[in-house]
């Protein structure tokens, strides 16, 4: 019994965890120091391990149970340069916790629960980390009930190498940190850590917040994600060497964003690196020059990078930036970022070319996705012979010879017709160039100076006329963007191997969006370097030959319509695949057909050498029923025993039909010799009648978009309806909702005498456009020939595949309104007679 009860004992202490031991730790050689990296991450210890290897350099005990760091916890690890405690539940250190490193470069305590007494941390806790130069003392803050807590500052004296801080603060810097004479970046702000988010509870920034750092050369100051109640206007005075400013993502309980730009006074005539101040948020609601740009300010400042995106400047003084001699900002700014704002500038005409030009050493800029800009719209500048200058043809546009990146993508929002040439001037190192989104149109004339571009993206723009020697000046080029770019389908099949023809260099095409329904094969063959070629969301039927591509990895054809592939086209892809295994084919998101047609298509898919998006495709059986191509293969036997069947059933019901409807011609035409004359008069016009108003539920359904429906179910419908008695077929009133955009089209023109169609750019761009444009010419027979009224915005640009609409209307009943202004009386009482005109007969 007695050794029973010993080999129990002795089993029980064999497998009881020894605290601190290091059985879970993940030792592997440190790169960057020399030793070993102990990864001790997640191993559950609530000690730090007692048994690890002397020459120990980086130490990661993350996310553990450590509660108290305990006296010489890391006397043996004398060669220790990295540690990092983060996420533990340490709320105690005791006085000699950091015995023996001496030689620990860098600290990282985030995630702790001290509390910043003098009980959790002794005054000389840190005194033998006498080589550390980097620490993290970050915590989650709302631990403290009033949130106001104090960094015992004597604490962290000791630490006078430090050259890098990142500490919680949420009062005044206390004398003690005067002591880090050797500090070069400070971080107050928001931050993350090990995928964790750790706050900002700096909240007041008087004059002596930062008064401790009077002395000492800090040269990178982060704040972002702040939340500031109060500020003072010389809380940086203390940074007199600072050369990065980074106050992103900050609230403002109090001020606005234009008493924030008055606090970078204190570095006028200074030079700095960065200054970043971007989404930043205030209490009050947008108003007026709550959001104005002092640039009279930063003009004063050597600054080489500046961001002030996502902001919603409204207002900036662009002129002081002009004017020689030129201000330090114009002489030093490299990389400017001014995106997302809704900025309306000021500036004289007769500068707009020079924008760009005096700023000698700017690199980078980014203006893109403004909400609105113009040229004096709220301070007006410009002499009356400013505002009628007649610029030159080519009309010049300076920029700075160093630039290498420009986005304006949505900023000059409506660029509108390009009239004349452009020729860019000292341009020679501009690589890229977003004028995506700018309302541009109409490109007949060319642009010049852009020889070396090699990225361009004209996306979003209305390029349905374009020269077919655009990219003649572009050779280049090896990105072009041209996504939803309204790119006439007929211009590419009949100019685009001319078009696209000087692009000899080009790597990435996306013509993406565009409406395409046929290319022709060979269209890209003179780009023999192209890479990808994207053409998805188009409305492509088929593949065009890209056999001559020896260089493409990947073609994207995804949400097209194409159903399955030919012979030909197949085979095209599998040559293709033979010069280039790297090729890639991207169909997913066609709605393919899984029928007996389609077998050859569905065993290629299966058996193909051409990298696919996908192993499976979603597809239509020949009854409706939605399934997966690899559905269909997993059950090929049945599937093509049911084709097999059914072709030879369809064979003999061919013929069987022929021969019944041989005989009922026959006996129909016996028997039935005056209906038949009389259906052939009917057919040549004769003896029919047009058909009544008393025939039909309304008088007109109205055809509209979303984006004019309150136009439509106020205006027009209180003069049509309301005024002058005509029943009306409106979509938002008088159709159920939830039901079929399409069944409800149907029923509405059958039940109306008359069709109001509305033509607008909305409606265009929409998807049931062709659809309804198709079923009102349906409607239009030998009994109801005046059925179809045609209303055309002003603003409307009209493309040539309209034709087809418009030549089966008569011109009196073609109207062309201004949808911007309210209509006459003339008007309505002109649209209500055509609507109550009686139908007429074309024989």
């Amino acid at each position: 019994m007695v050794y029973h009860i010993l080999g129990i004992i002795l089993g029980l202490s064999i497998t009881l965890p020894t605290v601190g031991a290091n059985n879970k730790c993940l030792e592997t050689v440190d790169a960057q120091y020399g030793g070993l990296h102990a990864n001790c991450s997640h191993i559950e210890t609530s000690r730090v391990p007692e048994d690890l290897p002397d020459n120990t350099t980086t130490l990661d005990l993350t996310f553990n149970n450590i509660k108290t760091l305990y006296n010489n916890d890391f006397k043996c690890l004398t060669q220790l340069r990295y540690l990092d405690l983060s996420f533990n539940p340490i709320d105690t250190l005791q006085e000699f916790s950091f015995h023996g490193l001496d030689s620990l470069l860098v600290l990282e305590f985030n995630g702790h629960n001290l509390n910043y007494t003098d009980i959790s941390m002794p005054l000389e806790v840190f005194s033998p980390l006498q080589s550390l130069t980097n620490l993290s003392l970050r915590s989650d803050i709302s631990r403290f009930p009033n949130r106001q807590f104090i960094i015992p500052d004597r604490v962290l004296g000791f630490l006078t190498k430090l050259t890098h801080l990142n500490i919680d603060m949420s009062s005044d810097f206390h004398s003690g940190f005067s002591n880090l004479t050797e500090l070069k970046e400070l971080i107050v702000g928001g931050t993350w850590k090990h995928g964790q988010w750790l706050n900002c509870e700096l909240s007041l920034l008087t004059n002596t917040s930062f008064k401790a750092f009077s002395n000492i050369p800090v040269q990178l100051l982060q704040l972002n994600s702040c939340i500031i109640k109060s500020f003072e206007e010389d809380f940086l005075l203390p940074f007199p060497n600072l050369k990065t400013l980074l106050l992103n993502n900050i609230t403002m309980k109090n001020g606005n964003f234009s008493r924030l730009i008055q606090v970078l006074h204190v570095f006028e005539y200074k030079n700095m690196t960065e200054i970043s101040i971007a989404r930043v948020v205030t209490s009050l609601k947008y108003l007026g020059y709550n959001r104005r740009l002092d640039l009279q300010l930063l003009s004063k400042i050597c600054l080489e990078k500046l961001d002030l995106s996502q902001n919603v400047i409204n207002i900036i003084d662009f002129d002081v930036l002009f004017i020689k001699p030129y201000p330090p900002f114009t002489k030093c700014i490299r990389r400017i970022n001014g995106a997302a704002n809704r900025i309306t500038g000021t500036i004289r005409l007769n500068l707009v070319p020079l924008l760009l030009a005096a700023m000698s050493m700017l690199e980078e800029a980014d203006f893109s996705d403004q909400m609105i800009f113009s040229y004096n719209k709220y301070i007006i500048r410009a002499t009356p012979a400013d505002a009628h200058v007649n610029f030159p043809e080519p009309i010049p546009i300076f920029i700075a010879s160093k630039l290498k990146r420009l986005n304006i993508a949505g900023f000059p929002h409506e660029i509108g017709e390009l009239t004349v040439d452009i020729q860019f001037i000292f341009a020679n190192n501009l690589e890229y160039l977003n004028m995506s989104y700018c309302g541009l149109y109409n490109l007949k004339r060319k642009i010049f100076g852009l020889g070396n571009l090699e990225i361009f993206d004209i996306s979003g723009n209305s390029l349905s006329i374009i020269n077919v020697t655009f990219f003649d000046e572009f050779p280049n080029l090896r990105t072009v963007h041209a996504s939803n770019a309204l790119l006439d389908n007929d211009f590419i099949a009949k100019n685009g191997r001319r078009f696209f023809s000087p692009l000899k260099k080009l790597e990435n095409l996306d013509l993406s969006s565009n409406g395409f329904v046929y290319l022709p094969n060979g269209l890209f063959n003179s780009m023999v370097t192209l890479k990808v070629l994207n053409l998805a969301n188009n409305n492509l039927i088929t593949i065009p030959d890209v056999n001559q591509l020896v260089k493409l990895n990947a073609l994207y054809l995804n949400h097209n319509a194409i159903t399955t592939l030919k012979y030909e086209t197949r085979d095209m892809l599998e040559k293709t695949t033979e010069n280039n295994k790297k090729l890639q084919l991207h169909l997913w998101g066609n709605v393919l057909i899984c029928t007996c047609e389609a077998i050859p298509f569905l065993l290629w898919l299966e058996e193909t050498r051409v990298n696919l998006d996908r192993i499976s495709y979603s597809c239509i059986e020949s009854s409706g029923i939605p399934t997966s191509t690899k559905a269909v293969y997993n059950q090929w036997t049945s599937f093509n025993r049911k084709c097999v069947s059914s072709s030879w059933l369809n064979i003999a019901i061919g013929e069987f039909a022929i021969v019944a409807l041989t005989l009922t011609v026959a006996f129909v035409f016996t028997k039935n010799k005056m209906k038949l004359k009389l259906l052939l008069l009917r057919m040549v016009g004769k003896n029919i009648y047009p058909k009544k108003r008393d025939d039909f539920v309304y008088e007109a359904f109205i055809i509209y978009t979303d984006s004019i429906s309150g136009w439509v179910c106020n205006e027009l419908r209180n003069e049509l309806e309301t005024n002058r008695g005509i029943k009306l077929n409106l979509r938002d009133r008088d159709h159920l909702p939830g039901g079929s955009r399409a069944d409800d089209l149907l029923e509405a023109i059958r039940d109306s005498w008359k069709i109001v169609l509305i033509l607008t750019e909305d409606f265009l761009r929409s998807d049931l456009a062709y659809f309804a444009m198709c079923n009102c010419l349906s409607s239009i027979t030998l009994t109801t020939p005046q059925r179809l009224i045609v209303l055309i915005d002003h603003q409307i640009h009209l493309t040539a595949n309209l034709d087809f609409l418009l030549e089966a209307v008569t011109e009196d009943n073609i109207l062309y309104v201004d949808l911007r202004h309210p209509l006459s009386i003339a008007f309505w009482d002109k649209i209500s007679n055509v609507i109550k005109s009686k139908e007429g007969i074309n024989v």
